[in-house]
């Protein structure tokens, strides 16, 4: 009788060979999933963290990669109460990729987006698109021009790593600006302008940030005085086509001493009006319009600048 056992060792052989050949497709095949693999990142319902979602590409070329995944940005996926990071008033005009900056051009509807809900819509749409390996950073900018923090601060092109996920799973965006506050000096009676460079986080909005520097008063080496009637508080920040509305406490009524009506309004409505997007500023008092400062200063209509009260520094 023939010996079998050649014969079981080929056989075993090559079913190990088949099953080694399974494996190793397999693998592959995983291997090029991974490849055409993206998370894309929405906006949580309550817009205080980013909330992803895994999505299998299936363009390879950049640009039309590019074009997919800011498809995908904009279809939330079904079931789900998440935002889209380019809500539908806001119309992208164009897109253009030089140098591994992506440049995305935005409807002047952008700016009615503002704080923290902006910044965690623009960290959903950088930290989407930087996983492209040819796109190293992105830009935006609105109308054709650079999206501002300020009249001084650009944004800036922006990589994902400018984005933190924090331990609570909320993504924030630190970035030092510099913003312009207008003081006095001891005479009281003009507006001195100077600069500080502050960390934006966007927890805040812009506008409230700029009030709470005004109201900390100067810094030492400023060398002026400071405006805000002692005792004011802050009680709220709004912003809406253009008109940033503040709402202070009484204690802002009482004027402070050494420095003129005039000051105090216009170093609020001057510094305010420094940010890009803040044409003029309405005032309240513990929620209720007034209809003058002190009867000195009309304010029961939007205020814009005045510059001549501005001294040379």
């Amino acid at each position: 009788m023939p010996d079998c056992k050649p014969f079981k060792l080929l056989f075993c052989l090559f079913c190990l060979s088949l099953a080694l050949t399974g494996c190793g497709s397999s693998a592959n095949d995983n291997i090029k999933e991974a490849e055409n693999s993206y998370k894309i990142y929405y906006v949580s319902s309550s817009e205080d963290k980013l909330v992803s979602e895994d999505y299998v590409a299936k363009e390879e070329e950049t640009n039309k990669l590019i074009g997919e995944l800011l498809k995908q940005l904009n279809n939330v996926p079904d079931g789900t109460a998440l935002k889209k990071p380019i809500p539908d008033s806001v119309d992208l005009k164009s897109k253009s990729l030089k140098d591994g900056v992506l440049t995305l051009d935005f409807s002047e509807s952008y700016h009615q987006l503002t704080g923290i809900s902006e910044i965690l819509r623009r960290a959903s749409v950088v930290k989407t698109l930087c996983q492209i390996k040819e796109v190293k950073k992105v830009e935006y900018r609105v109308e054709n021009q650079p999206l501002m923090y300020s009249e001084l601060n650009p944004v800036g092109a922006m990589s994902a790593d400018d984005f933190i996920d924090n331990t609570g799973g909320e993504t924030t965006y630190y970035q030092t600006v510099q913003i312009s506050l207008y003081y006095t000096n001891a005479d009281g009676k003009k507006l001195y302008q100077t600069r500080h460079n502050v960390e934006f986080d966007g927890t805040i909005s812009l506008e409230e940030l700029v009030i709470r520097q005004l109201m900390a008063g100067p810094l030492d080496n400023d060398k002026l005085a400071p405006v805000m009637p002692p005792g004011t508080k802050l009680n709220k920040v709004t912003f809406k086509d253009g008109i940033c509305y503040v709402d202070f406490s009484k204690e802002f009524l009482e004027g402070r001493e050494g420095v003129s009506d005039e000051v105090i309004v216009y170093s609020v409505v001057n510094s305010l009006s420094e940010i890009s997007s803040v044409t003029k500023v309405q005032f309240f008092i513990d929620g209720k319009p007034v209809s003058s400062y002190r009867e000195t200063i009309p304010i029961d209509l939007p205020v814009e600048r005045k510059l001549d009260i501005i001294a040379e520094n």
